[in-house]
């Protein structure tokens, strides 16, 4: 494959999704963190945001091995991404309800992705395995590689950050995982109320409480579109309390406050009934709007 058929925008959140934020114009707005703290406000397409660039590349690991690869991209993103595309239509015009087994199982797939997928994640784990530990760990186990890595002029770093790709679409593919979710019951809630709408930021997926990321899934949440929260949980005496209702209430304030970089929304931001977004983002950001 030639360089200029490789594609290098990776985006840690997918096009279909980013596509139901578009306002009438077609637009994103886009409310990005700068290095200096101020927050900027674009419009933009949603090839534009929440990307990063060369993120699933899979890079040479010796002198002479073939050029930087995008089979990460497209044969495990793309192809989760395309299939959960169509069941996500079916979530938002049907429900529930209305999915298969086998798209109840395609969508417990993609949100092992979408969890799997984040930039900080996959940076937490490079910064588990540094490399000089990841020199030394190998060294220890196998002695012999030091002239094997010094022949073959061994790239440390690809050969780590290849390693942490791979794990990553293990994790994705790994079945109890997505098996777990599978077995969640799930809900979508619809916002009626005028001016209330759900935005995306970095990691669009919320955890737990989004406090923690390892604990055991007990609840996850989800915006499908600007009015529309998808609500995976464990015990489904959840979904049938008014504990919902403060699931629902509090997701923007638990995504702004995970997010680093982008806030994407359908509208401009300001202060509604229930959400304040201007105090939101100058609290969690310390920064005005």
């Amino acid at each position: 494959m030639s360089k200029k058929n490789v594609s290098t925008k990776h985006h840690f959140i997918p096009r279909f999704l980013l596509k139901e934020w578009q306002d009438e114009c077609g637009h994103l707005w886009i409310y990005q963190r700068n290095g200096g703290g101020d927050i900027s406000f674009r419009k933009g397409a949603p090839k534009s945001v929440a990307y990063v660039e060369n993120l699933y590349t899979v890079y040479p690991e010796y002198r002479g091995a073939k050029e930087p690869s995008d089979e990460v991209e497209r044969k495990v993103m793309a192809k989760i991404d395309d299939q959960a595309a169509v069941v996500h239509r079916k979530l938002l015009d049907c429900g529930v309800g209305a999915l298969t087994e086998d798209e109840r199982y395609i969508w417990s797939v993609f949100m092992v992705c979408m969890i799997e997928r984040n930039p900080k994640k996959i940076e937490r784990y490079k910064g588990l395995a540094k490399i000089d530990d990841y020199v030394e760990e190998l060294l220890k186990a196998h002695p012999s590689m030091a002239s094997v890595i010094e022949k073959a002029d061994f790239n440390i770093q690809a050969v780590r950050d290849n390693t942490i790709l791979r794990l990553m679409v293990d994790r994705i593919f790994d079945s109890g995982l997505a098996n777990s979710i599978n077995r969640m019951s799930w809900v979508v809630v619809k916002i009626d109320m005028s001016g209330e709408h759900f935005v995306l930021g970095d990691n669009v997926v919320v955890v737990n409480n989004g406090a923690v990321e390892d604990e055991p899934l007990y609840f996850i949440r989800l915006a499908i579109s600007p009015n529309k929260l998808l609500i995976m949980a464990y015990d489904s005496s959840i979904l049938e309390s008014d504990f919902v209702g403060v699931l629902t209430v509090v997701y923007n304030i638990d995504v702004i406050s995970k997010s680093e970089k982008y806030i994407v929304s359908s509208r401009e931001l300001k202060d509604e009934t229930c959400t304040k977004f201007s105090r939101i983002i100058k609290e969690m950001h310390c920064v005005q709007p």
